[in-house]
């Protein structure tokens, strides 16, 4: 690239918008849109002028002819975005409030674009209104043949790949859930080195991970709070969202904000729901059972070939089908989340939170399913503690090492190996230049692989930690590295994603709160299967209805328990509890002095 021409950035190629008052000296790129190599000119001059129609600052980049456009936002759009989106400032007095144009004065930093909105809410806002970008009319498109045509309504940009997620919520989650680990790691390790085989060990392990799971959850919403609040997001309203991007229908008007937008019944929806969706995940459901019928026929020939010829060359055969069974549940994993977003997107749901929730919901069941479905299995129907123990190793094991290679180490090779042209960057480097190079980069997914990683983790330790100890110390091992390797992913290999405003981890943590629940039947009915357990009931004569029993007075103590504790812990700690209060009553008060005055 000629370094003379990239550096050339002219001021006056900028258009400068509707609003006089944000004329600027310097205008900041924030966003690129990276056009195909074979974009004609007046395809990219009709795209500007659409971009403009946003309210958005537009430049063509090095030239009218080249494949990139960049992106800036206003003063003023930023301030009325900002208001439209419910984000939280810093008042003048400390607080942090719903932001207000007509009150701006009041609000730190308010005139000061870098310090006001953070290059993540800026670029965020621009995402939204790209998204939401209509034709008004029926055009045709420059440069395009003359079929294809945009209809009146419909959307001109459909940016999948640039959804953002909460990033600062996903690793302030990780540090606190790993650390959280240390107890029962240590606890763990003790029981499982210790030479004594005691049952009030194993017992005590099992209520601990009970109680830990309860404890944990409540203090991260807390955390959350907290978090939620220092970033201003704590009070976002997600009442009346925008519709999705590729949300489709009939234009009609919206009875409540009175705008012109598509619009689709809800029974279809539901129809698509129930009759297309719900079997469909159910057949792949049929697969991961195919699959474990597999398993425990291929565990059975393996035992039975060591038992033929037993020696140091045939006992690794014992752990193959745990090992391959891993590999296809993972496999089954990555090919079910593809198969999930076309269902979800078919369904049609009108916002984005609908969409993630529905689309996030089909995924848990379906991992949970496919993930703990064999150990359920052997733990309760085959009661083969040996093999669960087996099976659980090769997990923590296996899993741990295929992700770790897939999520990182192969892209940090190919990185590495055949690095990017423009790598080797300086801070002095022109700003074009660095756009080249981070527009090579690979697309970032998201953190749904993230979390669902995690979510297996909270499984695999609050269900299983009480029969295989070692559970809780390769977990925290584990994470310990995932920490790292994650910053690495979205530092050096990623393209940096848009950030959604996030006051919480959504859904994900009434996932996590569903494992915790479930967890108490799980190491309730492990405990009753455990050999010390057997040899107990044996020794002192109990029958197997006065321990069942038992199990059952156990269990409901333990949901009871939970109950408590988390009634016990607020949601919120006092002191934004009173902030968030304090906020309430002064909108009360300013919107009673508004009526007033009308």
């Amino acid at each position: 690239m000629d370094r003379s021409r990239s550096a050339r950035l002219a001021k006056s190629s900028w258009n400068r918008g509707t609003c006089q008052c944000c004329l600027s000296n310097r205008i900041q790129p924030l966003v690129v849109i990276q056009l195909d190599k074979k974009i004609l000119p007046e395809t990219k001059k009709w795209l500007i002028s659409k971009i403009q129609e946003a309210e958005l600052l537009v430049h063509p980049g090095e030239d009218d002819e080249g494949d990139m456009i960049l992106l800036s936002i206003s003063h003023c759009t930023l301030l009325h975005s900002a208001e439209t989106l419910g984000l939280s400032k810093i008042y003048h007095n400390g607080e942090v409030m719903p932001f207000s144009i007509t009150d701006r004065e009041n609000f730190s930093n308010a005139a000061n674009d870098e310090e006001f909105v953070t290059l993540a809410e800026k670029q965020y806002i621009i995402k939204q209104r790209l998204d939401h970008l209509k034709t008004v009319e029926e055009e045709s498109i420059p440069g395009w043949p003359m079929n294809k045509k945009i209809l009146k309504g419909e959307l001109i940009y459909d940016i999948h790949s640039y959804f953002g997620t909460p990033i600062a919520f996903y690793f302030s989650f990780l540090v606190f859930y790993t650390w959280s680990m240390v107890p029962p790691a240590v606890m763990g390790g003790l029981l499982y080195l210790m030479p004594w085989d005691s049952l009030i060990g194993y017992i005590t392990l099992a209520i601990f991970n009970v109680i830990w799971s309860t404890v944990v959850l409540e203090l991260w919403k807390r955390r959350s709070a907290e978090l939620a609040y220092n970033w201003g997001t704590l009070l976002l309203k997600s009442n009346f969202e925008e519709p999705r991007p590729s949300y489709w229908g009939p234009l009609g008007k919206n009875p409540v904000t009175r705008r012109q937008e598509p619009y689709y019944p809800s029974w279809k929806r539901k129809v698509r729901m129930w009759l297309v969706s719900g079997p469909l995940v159910c057949a792949l459901l049929g697969l991961s059972v195919m699959g474990m019928v597999a398993f425990f026929w291929f565990e059975r020939l393996m035992k039975y070939y060591y038992k033929q010829t037993p020696c140091l060359l045939t006992l690794p055969l014992i752990y193959l089908p745990s090992i391959v069974h891993t590999l296809y549940t993972d496999l089954m994993n990555r090919f079910y989340k593809g198969i999930a977003e076309i269902l979800t997107e078919w369904e049609n749901h009108r916002v984005e939170s609908s969409f993630q929730n529905f689309y996030t919901l089909k995924i848990i069941v379906f991992t949970f399913f496919n993930s703990f479905a064999v150990l359920f299995h052997i733990a309760f129907f085959k009661q083969d503690l040996q093999l669960l123990q087996k099976r659980l190793a090769s997990l923590l094991i296996v899993s741990q090492v295929i992700n770790q290679c897939t999520e990182t180490l192969i892209p940090y090779m190919k990185e590495r190996l055949f690095p990017l042209p423009g790598k080797n960057q300086s801070k002095d480097d022109p700003d074009i230049d660095k756009m080249h190079y981070q527009g090579q980069m690979t697309t970032c997914a998201g953190l749904f692989g993230e979390y669902i990683e995690l979510f297996l983790q909270f499984g695999y330790l609050s269900f299983f930690s009480c029969v295989y100890p070692l559970t809780g110390a390769l977990l925290l091992l584990n994470n310990l590295t995932e920490i790292r390797t994650d910053a690495l992913k979205f530092c050096r290999i990623f393209q940096k994603p848009f950030a959604v405003p996030e006051a919480n981890i959504g859904i994900w943590q009434t996932a996590f709160e569903m494992l915790g629940l479930v967890s108490v039947i799980s190491n309730c009915f492990l405990i009753l299967m455990l050999p010390q357990m057997t040899t107990y009931c044996q020794n002192n004569e109990i029958d197997n209805k006065t321990v069942l029993f038992l199990a059952f007075v156990l269990e409901q103590a333990l949901i009871f328990l939970k109950i408590i504790i988390a009634f016990g812990i607020p949601d919120e700690p006092e002191w934004v509890r009173i902030k968030v209060a304090q906020i309430e009553f002064q909108s009360f008060q300013a919107l009673k002095l508004q009526k007033q005055g009308l």
